[in-house]
Order: C-alpha cells, then sequence, then structure tokens
C-alpha cells in the first residue's frame, strides 16, 4: 500500500506507470519526465510534499497511485487515514504578491538554472545558509515550491516566508533567533556548549558505524535502528559518503541533534547525540 510517508522514487520503482499519474495529477510533475530532474529530486521528496508542491489533493493523489498499483482500500486503512484536506504546503506561508516583503539583509540565490541543468541544488542551498553572517538571510528563488526544504532548514533553527510572484517562488529563510529577537542575535551565553567535532570526543562511550556504499534509505535506517538502543549517554559516530541532509529532522523528533564534518571527497564524519537540556 502507498502512503503519504513514500519518496517520490519509491513509488516510481514500485509502480512505472504512477508517473503517468503524477503528470495527470498536475502539469507541476511533468518535470519528472526528465530524468536527470527526477534522479535530483525524486529521492528526497514523499508523496505528501509531492502534493503539496503540485497543489493537489492527499486523498486523491494516493488513491490514484494505489489504484495504479493494484492496490485497492481494503488491502489497508493507510488511505482512509490521510483525511480529505489539502495538502499543506508550510506553516510560514504568505502567497501575497502585494505583501509587504521584511526589511531583511539578504543572500539571493536563484536555484533554477541548477535544476535546468538536471542537478541537484541542496548542496548549493545548504552552502548559502553556513555562509551566512549574523543578521542576514538567505532568499532563494525557485520554479516551484521547495516544501522538503521546509523540514531541513527548520531543523537548524530556520523560518521560512514564502511568496509566488509572477509564477516564481521566492523564499526568505531567516533564523529563529532573528524572529524572537526582532532582528538581533540571542546572547552567545544562552547558547548551549558548541557541539564537538569527531576528533575532539574525549572520554565519551563512541559507538561507530559505517554506512558508505549503502544505497538509500539503508543509512537513515541503520542509523535510526542504533540510536534507538542507545541509553542516551553514549555518541555515535557515523561514517558517511555524504552530508545526511534528511536524517536531521528524524534526530530532532527523537531527541538527538547532529553535526557533519567534511574530511574529504565523499566521506563525512558525523556526531550524533542526544541533546543537553538548556537551563
Amino acid at each position: 500500500m502507498i502512503t503519504k510517508e513514500w519518496k517520490v522514487d519509491a513509488v516510481l520503482s514500485a509502480c512505472p506507470v504512477a508517473l503517468e499519474v503524477f503528470v495527470a495529477a498536475s502539469p507541476h510533475f511533468n518535470k519528472l519526465k526528465n530524468a536527470l530532474l527526477r534522479r535530483a529530486l525524486a529521492p528526497r521528496v514523499t508523496v505528501e510534499q509531492a502534493a503539496a508542491i503540485g497543489g493537489v489533493r492527499l486523498d486523491a493523489l494516493l488513491a490514484s497511485l494505489n489504484e495504479a498499483a493494484g492496490f485497492h482500500e481494503q488491502d489497508g486503512k493507510e488511505s482512509r487515514d490521510v483525511g480529505s484536506e489539502p495538502a499543506v504546503a508550510g506553516s510560514s506561508v504568505d502567497i501575497n504578491p502585494d505583501a509587504p516583503v521584511p526589511d531583511l539583509d539578504e543572500i539571493l540565490l536563484d536555484v533554477r538554472p541548477i535544476i535546468q541543468r538536471g542537478s541537484d541544488p541542496l548542496k548549493t542551498i545548504m552552502g548559502a545558509v553556513r555562509g551566512l553572517k549574523k543578521g542576514q538571510a538567505l532568499h532563494l528563488i525557485n520554479s516551484f515550491e521547495p516544501v522538503p526544504l521546509y523540514s531541513v532548514l527548520g531543523g537548524k533553527g530556520y523560518s521560512h516566508i514564502t511568496k509566488r510572484i509572477d509564477g516564481v517562488w521566492h523564499i526568505w529563510f531567516l533564523s529563529d533567533r532573528l524572529n524572537r529577537e526582532g532582528g538581533s542575535e540571542e546572547n552567545s551565553d544562552s547558547r548551549p556548549a558548541p557541539f564537538p567535532a569527531s576528533e575532539t570526543i574525549v572520554g565519551e562511550k563512541v559507538i561507530e558505524l559505517d554506512v558508505r556504499g549503502l544505497a538509500p534509505p539503508e543509512p537513515m535506517m541503520r542509523i535510526l535502528e542504533t540510536i534507538g538502543g542507545m541509553d542516551g549517554n553514549e555518541i555515535l559516530l557515523v561514517h558517511h559518503h555524504r552530508e545526511p541532509m534528511m536524517l536531521y529532522e528524524k534526530l530532532e523528533e527523537r531527541g538527538y541533534e547532529a553535526v557533519a564534518n567534511r574530511i574529504e571527497e565523499h566521506y563525512y564524519k558525523v556526531v550524533i547525540r542526544k541533546k543537553v537540556p538548556v537551563a
């Protein structure tokens, strides 16, 4: 049974005719016909997120996909549990083109050329976020609403303002600290102690896990399975072939935090530990 949590690439692998279902549901999904774009975007987007991006009803899309795959409602209750409300794109969305944009010191990043080349813009986006200076916001321009990115950056403490202007999506990502303090950073004394890099872990029990070479979603599954067996006083050191962007939200939900240290191309050390409560 295809559910809202399935990634689009998993749906297409299980049911190749699902490509036509997506395209019939919304013209936006014509992008999936481009093999390069499909490889770049489909592995990261869930069916629920795709429905939000395409502006279609989640229950209707799931019903069509399951019908195409040969599943029926009596095969499981998942399709009855999704509800009948339209998919929600995000929690901080304002698509009124006439509404004022906050007066921000912003860095502009237009990822449309990257996507048109069939490349994945995530690394460029995350690099731009890491390069933001104190008080700056990232102004992202895209041809579609990047719903999965809301969760990725939300897990890193960024909220967003979204506007669709003349068919183009403009999204401003800004630190939650700027929102809470009205444009100023929090006092640095109130922040938790810096997260240790893998080379500085001393005197703590460390569990090592090597997921290099495993195909998605196996690395994430192995990592989550491992932390599920940890007692909260251990540190997990993961040897990974990439920075696991989609893992951060899952760790956040379980009360863990992570930092990735790039050692060389295709090799990251990811340090994961239980969050330390802030007094």
